[in-house]
């Protein structure tokens, strides 16, 4: 659609529309449009697009152009091609190029692979020096708002978040596991003299509980101050294969499928990292299932025809996410999903920012025929 010079003055001022939306509950759309015509009326852009996912075989395109005397021109476009493009800034610009959303030169490509989301702006031959100290705010701006989407995973916990977590467990950790270790020593203790039946199972039960307890504090700390990964390289369809052994034997009613592209499919990633990774998504499927107390498959696919990355998809057809609560904080530590038929616990969020460290993408989609996928792109050569 072309918004008209008068129909533009006439509207709510861009500032206004700007900081409400930093307040109030918007959806993707909204803020896609915003962010690009932010970057026109105060970046200095002639052209902005904002490239997305629509799903795994599908981008759209939000685009705002400065078209001279007639004011702003916006668009959006959806077009075939996979998710995992974002991550390669060639690919993405022939893309766009080819279906004639940009071309010519200054161009600046700004990935943001937890937001899954790629900014592309277009100046003028000539940049005043002014707008430039804009756009450094402009970029952090407009990360923060597209963060705030209502209506999507939101792939970005806020960096002051994180790092309050990674306070509060390495204090945590100190301070709570300690007199963990009395509760489970005296409970071996008093589980080892005691004959009563009904007193040992309330022993046992005590010592599962302050288990538990270590675990989550052990977690938030591997979440909030993960180890950096030791990279090399692997044969990923060996290390999916070896991970998938154990879920075979332990899914009772389950079948776990799995496909690959290629016997041998080479990246250079964190060996033990990328198995939790496919452990966790193969988990949380195994979970949905089981909690909705039915029987069900689990399909694992491995794809290596691209041209820069590899995909992994991890699909089961259970009950899926039919909540927007729960779709928009699925990666959020701490965030309870169970209503959902989704289990407790940090296994998503560990998976999240293993493949953020390994400089990937990650989305969830629901299929048409119903259930839960998660893909996952990462880099051949990160």
């Amino acid at each position: 659609m072309s918004i008209s010079t008068e129909e533009y003055i006439g509207a709510a001022p861009f500032l206004h529309r700007l900081l409400n939306a930093q307040v109030s509950e918007s959806g993707w759309d909204m803020l896609s449009s915003l962010v690009v015509e932010a970057w026109i009326l105060l970046g200095g852009a002639s052209t902005a697009i904002l490239i997305s996912p629509n799903n795994s075989e599908e981008l759209q395109a939000s685009c705002c152009r400065s078209v001279d005397q007639q004011g702003l021109q916006f668009s959006s476009i959806m077009f075939a091609q996979p998710f995992s493009m974002l991550l390669d800034r060639g690919d993405i610009i022939h893309a766009i190029a080819e279906i004639g959303l940009v071309g010519g030169l200054n161009l600046r490509v700004l990935p943001w692979p937890d937001l899954a989301a790629t900014l592309i702006v277009q100046f003028p031959e000539v940049v005043e020096p002014s707008q430039e100290t804009v756009q450094t705010t402009l970029i952090a701006a407009c990360r923060q708002l597209l963060s705030r989407a209502n209506d999507r995973a939101i792939l970005l916990p806020r960096a002051d978040l994180l790092e309050a977590m990674a306070e509060f467990a390495a204090g945590a950790g100190h301070e709570i596991n300690n007199p963990l270790g009395s509760i489970l020593g005296q409970t071996q203790i008093l589980l080892k003299n005691e004959k009563s039946t009904e007193r040992k199972q309330a022993f046992e039960t005590i010592g599962a509980q302050a288990w538990r307890v270590r675990d989550m504090i052990g977690n938030s700390m591997l979440f909030a101050r993960p180890p950096q990964p030791h990279k090399k390289n692997i044969n990923l369809v060996e290390v999916v294969q070896q991970t998938l052994v154990p879920f075979d034997k332990s899914a009772v009613g389950v079948k776990i499928h799995f496909a690959t592209t290629a016997d041998v499919i080479e990246v250079v990633a964190d060996r033990t990292q990328v198995s939790t990774l496919v452990a966790q998504l193969v988990r949380n499927a195994l979970e949905s299932l089981h909690g909705a107390d039915q029987d069900g498959n689990v399909s694992v696919t491995l794809r290596d025809d691209l041209s820069h990355t590899v995909e992994l998809s991890v699909v089961d057809d259970g009950p899926g996410l039919v909540c927007d609560e729960v779709r928009r904080h699925l990666f959020n530590p701490f965030y309870s999903g169970r209503s959902a038929g989704r289990g407790l616990g940090f296994g998503l969020c560990l998976a999240w920012q293993i493949v953020r460290m390994h400089g990937g993408l990650i989305m969830h989609e629901t299929p048409q025929n119903g259930g839960a996928a998660f893909h996952v792109a990462l880099p051949k050569n990160s």
